[in-house]
């Protein structure tokens, strides 16, 4: 009876044995299955919207407030990169002994942005966005009013670039703020109209799937 209740303990701790070896090698094999179905999902069950609000201030103490609309490509956890148009408009901006009224300006952009604790609810992340202002439209009004008032429609580089925070309020919804620096006119001649400044972004990300 002795003999056959040790060869019976034998067996089970054999069991137990072979039952944890099996569990420590399943776990790399379901996280790499896991891994492959994420890399292999679809590739529109990766992409979001994201639309902002922007407030600005220029270097020459001007306002300019607008709006983002972003299509994005979550590429994986931490980066997502996407294309999109914005929105300024400033009342006044004065530039080169010039007010300048009325000012508009849409640019096309890819936006880029890097998320290094995507896990976390709330957590930092970095942001950049890099474009072309199809129009930068205002009125250039000579304050001695000696020359006329005149229409004016330029182009040129826009850019973004900032810290923030998210607050994730679901798997499909996210709550963004930054801070950076704006630039509608980026170039080296000082002659160019270009309203830069420190910028405020508040706005939401919400995953198609």
């Amino acid at each position: 009876m002795i003999k056959h209740l040790r060869f019976y303990y034998r067996i089970v701790l054999l069991l137990i044995i072979l039952s944890a070896s099996v569990n420590c090698l399943a776990n790399p094999v379901k996280e790499q299955f896991t891994d492959t179905i994420r890399i292999a999902s679809p590739w529109y069950k990766k992409l979001a919207v994201i639309g902002e609000y922007q407030h600005f201030i220029t270097v020459h103490h001007s306002h300019f407030n607008g709006g983002y609309a972003f299509l994005t490509y979550n590429a994986s956890d931490n980066f997502s990169m996407g294309l999109g148009v914005a929105y300024d408009y400033g009342p006044l901006h004065v530039d080169n002994g010039y007010n300048l009224r009325y000012m508009k300006i849409l640019p096309v952009l890819a936006d880029f942005r890097y998320v290094p604790f995507s896990k976390w609810i709330v957590s930092p992340f970095a942001v950049a966005d890099v474009g072309y202002s199809t129009f930068i439209k205002y009125e250039q009004e000579d304050p001695m009013h000696i020359e006329s008032t005149r229409n004016i429609t330029d182009r040129g580089l826009y850019t973004f670039g900032g810290f923030g925070l998210l607050l994730k309020l679901s798997h499909r919804a996210t709550l963004y703020t930054s801070t950076g620096f704006t630039g509608v006119h980026m170039s080296f001649n000082n002659e160019d109209v270009n309203p830069r400044g420190l910028a405020y972004r508040f706005g939401m990300k919400v995953n198609l799937h």
